[in-house]
Parts: structure tokens; sequence; C-alpha cells
């Protein structure tokens, strides 16, 4: 059987350290093996586990926290006889006449084995106390101190009575006394202090500190958690298809604490969730009551593929990007793979500028999830600095900003059913892919506070221009052009990207995209001409709804300037269309009416617009030659 490390140092370290600092998971459940270290007893909190470890082991064990003073919860005996010991060895007025009044008054006051915090006045008072005890003792003794991370304010600026208390607790793990049993093994008494992180203390107490040892107490993993499960076999799993919900089960709890996996038990022993299937219960826990947008995708949607009415020109990459999402929506993505919590999809969008690659991944978020607002959009050029990874993933504890979270992890808490879109990808800092990797690997990333945020049910897309351009001699040259063909076009851009990661030492992350790096072409002369039909008749619709004023054409030939227009500026894609469409019929436009003082419920009727052929002068501002039809 495969015990957790943390286990095995505690048995390990217990034999020649003083003082062991227990930080990491320590809010939770931990597995109580046999003797024999072949089955598991039961789960415990981390109390009653370091009693019934050191019980076994022939110590008395009390503990402390500035709440409940000293207590011992699981026997309450044990705790008379450590101070009745220590009284015998350290000698203080007030503390014997308050310890006696307890005893004498024990079943009148509390039955759990607490003592009032009178008995320690205030937790620098409880340090001499522990440090005197562990110091003089006998008796093998334990000391546990919980909620050790709440003692200090700011353990760069300690007060004299707090660094006091720690001086006290140096003191003691330096020279706590050894015992010599009848059985011949040697036991040192033990202070065990419990805290969040390790840097809840000052450094001074452990670095460097040979009769301290830290122990990080990790998240139980896929043994633990299936040890939990044969614990409570019947809570969890019907009798049907026993082996699936099994390996269901182990992997869809990937990162939980045993309390969540507790959690779940109770939802599933409670019905919370109609259908009764586990997978169902374990997304209840992780995301709440939340309707599953996945499930409410109706299936014309997807059929009649409207997002080619969006998106002009890109037929291939909106049929491959479609073939993904209807991967997605039946439950097969990822199951190839031992991860079932992997990301519901991801699209890695390549090619020229202005092609529609953001515009795209807009558009499938208003197809999924019924609102544009739903793609979740991160410009990585704000991300190109080594410590960026902070401001998405979280700064780590004690650094400026830990309290706020990271920007990903908080907007994936607060939208988990999301399309997160990372735009222009390649100008990240390389350090944020090694979490991009963890993400697309398990669909899961903790936090900078430590909180696990899951991503297995968002769809992934990143944007890119790699393979557009090739550094020559430290200038960048363009490698592809409007002449090529698809194919071709297809083939450089993708060698580009290949060879950017493996030149960063990344190759890994083309694993995790497989062949959903979708290539977009050019924007071709007749895509170009829907793309400025289409905004001219955006731009006259929002003008209507704004001011009541129709906008009319006198005829083609003003359409067809502008589309001749439009045909010199292909190479920046859509984005020149648009950037056409401003400068030689938006501009004039507003020019004209704010001119003419063109009021609610009029019709401009455009005739011409000048400026627009090549013999005009450059100078020339464009101008629109139009009637107006008064009220």
């Amino acid at each position: 059987m495969k015990i957790p490390k943390w286990i095995r140092e505690i048995e390990c370290f217990s034999k020649i350290k003083s003082c062991l600092i227990l930080e990491g998971n320590i809010y939770d459940e931990y597995p109580m093996f046999n003797e024999e270290k072949t089955d598991c007893d039961d789960f415990y909190d981390l109390n009653t586990y370091i009693y019934e470890y050191y019980k076994k082991s022939g110590y008395s064990i009390c503990y402390y926290d500035m709440i409940n003073g000293f207590y011992n919860k699981q026997r309450q005996a044990e705790l008379m006889d450590v101070f009745d010991n220590m009284l015998n060895q350290y000698s203080d007025d007030a503390f014997e006449e308050q310890y006696n009044e307890y005893k004498t008054n024990q079943d009148e006051k509390r039955t759990d084995g607490q003592i009032a915090n009178a008995i320690a006045i205030n937790y620098l008072d409880a340090s001499e106390i522990i440090k005197t005890t562990l110091i003089e003792s006998e008796k093998p003794t334990v000391f546990c101190v919980n909620y050790a991370s709440r003692i200090l304010t700011e353990p760069s600026h300690m007060s004299e009575q707090e660094r006091a208390v720690f001086s006290n607790y140096l003191y003691a793990s330096m020279n706590a006394k050894s015992n010599y049993g009848n059985d011949g093994i040697t036991r040192q008494n033990i202070l065990i202090l419990i805290v969040d992180k390790i840097n809840d203390i000052p450094t001074w107490f452990y670095l460097d500190n040979p009769y301290v040892k830290n122990i990080m107490i990790t998240l139980p993993d896929k043994h633990i958690r299936k040890l939990y499960l044969d614990c409570y076999y019947d809570y969890f799993i019907d009798d049907e298809e026993n082996e699936k919900n099994i390996q269901q089960f182990i992997e869809m709890t990937d990162g939980m604490k045993i309390l969540d996996l507790r959690g779940i038990r109770e939802f599933k022993r409670l019905k919370e969730v109609e259908s009764g299937q586990l997978s169902d219960v374990i997304s209840l826990y992780k995301y709440g009551i939340k309707e599953n947008p996945w499930d409410d995708i109706e299936r014309e949607k997807l059929e009649n593929n409207k997002i080619k009415d969006r998106i002009k020109g890109q037929d291939v990459a909106v049929e491959k990007s479609i073939s993904i999402i209807k991967r997605a929506k039946t439950g097969f993505s990822g199951l190839q793979h031992s991860s079932a919590s992997k990301p519901k999809g991801i699209l890695f969008f390549a090619g020229p500028t202005g092609t529609g690659k953001t515009e795209l991944a807009k558009a499938i978020a208003e197809l999924l999830f019924g609102d544009e607002s739903a793609c979740r959009r991160f410009d990585m050029s704000e991300y190109s600095e080594s410590h960026s990874a902070q401001k998405l993933f979280g700064a780590p504890p004690g650094y400026v900003g830990y309290e706020a979270g990271g920007q990903l992890t908080n907007t994936i808490k607060e939208h988990p059913f999301s399309l997160l879109l990372f735009d222009e990808v390649e100008k990240a800092s390389p350090t944020i892919w090694d979490k991009f990797l963890q993400i697309l690997e398990d669909g899961r990333m903790t936090d900078g506070q430590g909180n696990t945020v899951y991503f297995s049910e968002c769809l992934i897309v990143f944007t890119s221009n790699l393979g557009i351009y090739q550094d020559v001699g430290g200038v960048k040259k363009r490698v592809v052009d409007m002449n090529m063909s698809y194919n071709e076009l297809n083939k450089v851009v993708t060698k580009g990207i290949q060879d950017y990661f493996f030149s960063k030492g990344k190759p890994e992350v083309l694993n995790r995209i497989g062949k959903n790096l979708i290539v977009f072409n050019f924007i071709q002369p007749d895509a170009a001409k829907e793309i400025l039909l289409s905004q001219i008749n955006k731009i006259c619709k929002a003008i209507y709804s704004m001011k009541k004023i129709s906008i009319k054409f006198g005829n083609d030939a003003v359409k067809e300037k502008l589309y001749k227009k439009v045909l010199t500026n292909l190479e920046e894609g859509g984005r020149g269309v648009g950037n056409i469409v401003e400068e030689y019929f938006t501009t004039p436009l507003s020019t004209y009416v704010f001119d003419n003082r063109v009021e609610n419920g009029q019709t401009i009727t455009i005739e011409d617009i000048t400026g627009l052929n090549s013999e005009e002068s450059e100078l020339e501002m464009p101008r629109i030659i139009a009637s107006l039809e008064r009220i």
C-alpha cells in the first residue's frame, strides 16, 4: 500500500527532531493505517491523527490554541497527567491555583477535555508552560500548537510579546528532554506547530535549524482518494458499471480534499441530483447549482452553422471549429486521455492579421452560451514580463497582490462555463506556458491562495500570428502573401508555429494542441465584398437605431467604388476593410450629417463619394454627395 510521503516523514523525523512544522493541507481528514501498513482503519482530522499516532508510540499529548487554551479532546485524564507531571517540575502558584480549581470543578465546566483560557492567560504564558514542560518532563510528551499562523500579525514586524513566544518555542525545541523507556526506545519531547504556510512564522525560527523539520501535507493523491472510496464504497458507487464509476470518481476528484469527497458523499446520499449519476453529483459540488449550457445547445444551431453568416471567407476554419464543438457537445473530447477533467475543447487559431480569428471566437461564444460576453478575452501582450504569471494565476503568499487572486483564476471561479480567449498568445511570457500546459492536461489549476479552480467546462481558444513573419538577421520578414494557395499557406504557417515552440523548448505544447491548429486564409476578393456590405448595413442600422436617420444609396456605383478601394488593401484583411469603411464612409457621413443639420426622421440618399479614385488628389478629404429628404 502506498503511504503518503508526509506520513512517512512524521514517522521518520519524530525519532530525531524535537520540533515539527506541519503546513499545507492542514484542514482535512487523513488515513490512519494499521501497524502492518496493509489497511486503512479510518480517516481522521489532524488533531485526532496526531493523537492516535503518538499515543501508539507511548506519548502523552496536549493541544494548545489561543481560542481554547490547553485541551485534549480525546482523553481528558491524559491532559491532567501532562499538567500533574509538569507541576512537579515547574512551580507557578497562579497556574497551580487555576489548574486545581479546574480539576475540582471539571464536571461542572467542560466535558470535552478543554481547559478554559484562564489557565493560559495569553499565548506568552502558554509558551512558557510549553517550554518548561518540554524541557523538564520525564514522561514523553507532545505539545501540538494549533492555529500557529494566527499568533503573529506580521512575521517580519513582530511585537516584543510575539518575539518572546517564538523564542520560547525555539529554546524548547533546542533543549527538549529525551526519555529512555523500559522498552529501550528513546522518545524525545516534541513540539508540533500547525501552520497554513511556513512563512506565517519567522524565518529565524526554522531556517538552518537542525532541531526543526518542516513537513508539507499534500492533497490526497489518487491512491488515497481510492482508499476513501473503498471505506465508503456503497455511498458512492451503484451496482452497475462499477469499474467505470470508480475510475470516473478518481479522475474527476483530482485536486480535491478528503473533506470535499465527504461533501460529495453527502450529496449523493441525500439525492441532491435527480439523475443520481456520480459525475453530475461531482459537478454540482464543483460548480454549485448551475444550468449547464453544454446541455442546452440546440442541435439545429450547430447543423445550420449560422457562424458562416458572420465570419466571411473562412469556411474551412469555421467547419473545423464546429466539428471540435460537436465533439465537446457529445462528450467525446479527451476520451483517448487518462484525465476526465480536461477542458471541453482546445482551438488554436493562426494566420494573417484581420482574418477573423478573434471574431470567430466571439461568434462561438455566442453560439454556445447565448451571449458574446461569455468570451472572456485576455490580451497576452499585457502578460509579456516574467512576473506576468502572477497577474493571471495569483501571487504567492507574502507577495503584493496575494489577496486579490489571479485575473484568470478569478474569472473561471465566477464563470466556469466560458470560452477563454488568449489573444496573440505568442506575446505571452514563456513562463505562462508552463501553467497553460497544466490547464490543457489536467483541466485544473491551484491559484496563489491554494484554491483549486476547474477548467473542465471551458472551451479554450488561442490566437496567434506565428508563422506569418520570419526573423532574418534581426529583421522581421513576411514569408506569406496573398498569391499563395490555402494549402501552401497552411504548410508555411504550421511549420512556423512548430519551429517557434521547438525553439522555446515547449514541444509539449504542440502535443496538447494536436490537430486543433486551424489556419485562417487571407481575405479573398469575394469575401472582402461580403464584409464591406455587411459593415455598411450594420452602420446604417445603427444610425437609424440611434438617430432615426435613414441612409439609402442612389445607385450601386457608390458601393462599387468602395469595393475597389477595399481591393487595394486586402493584405490587412477584415481589419483593413473596416479602416476603409471608417475613412471613406463613416467619417464623411458624419460630416455630412453635422454640416447639413440632419434631424431625426430624415432620409439621406447617397449619390457619390469623392476622394476614392487614385487619380484624385490624395490630399482631398473624402466627401459625400447626397440628397436630403426633409420632413
